[in-house]
Parts: C-alpha cells; sequence; structure tokens
C-alpha cells in the first residue's frame, strides 16, 4: 500500500541532495519541478537541457531515499517520473 507523499517534500529531497529546483530564485534556473498528481503519486520534470540524463539523476537519488520511481513518457510528452512511496511494513 502506498503512503502520502507531497510533491515539496520530493523536492526537498532532490535539493537536499544538490540538485537545483527551477522552481526556486528570484530566476529561472535548470533543475527539477515536482507536482502534486494525486495524495500518494508526485511527478517529476527536468526543465532544462539534457533531460534524460537529469531525470536517471532524479530517479537514482529518490530511490536511495526510499521512494519508488517509475520513468513515464507519454505519446506526444515530455518524459517524467512518477514517484510514490511503499508504507512501512508493507
Amino acid at each position: 500500500m502506498h503512503q502520502r507523499i507531497a510533491a515539496a517534500e520530493v523536492a526537498r529531497q532532490l535539493t537536499a541532495r544538490r540538485h537545483p529546483n527551477a522552481l526556486t530564485g528570484p530566476t529561472w534556473r535548470p533543475g527539477h519541478r515536482a507536482t502534486q498528481a494525486s495524495p500518494k503519486t508526485v511527478r517529476l520534470w527536468h526543465d532544462g537541457p539534457d533531460e534524460p540524463d537529469h531525470l536517471d539523476q532524479y530517479a537514482q537519488a529518490l530511490r536511495a531515499a526510499g521512494y519508488t520511481v517509475t520513468a513515464e513518457h507519454p505519446a506526444g510528452a515530455r518524459p517524467r517520473l512518477r514517484i510514490t512511496r511503499q508504507s512501512e511494513g508493507k
């Protein structure tokens, strides 16, 4: 069973691991952007160049932090990551 997670929590995890957040600071910069897809799902994009490489780095960092990460690439849309987290003991 999955537990609730917040997009802000995922963004903080990546920022703590020195991955820049595209939404913070006085001006735009390349980096990650997390959005709340549902109470138990966060979607993550990389805004900027080298999108596949950065998504791979984000996936590795989040898996190391205990998240379940699935790469998604819907037809006609940019690649992204689907982030969930299993409940303890499940």
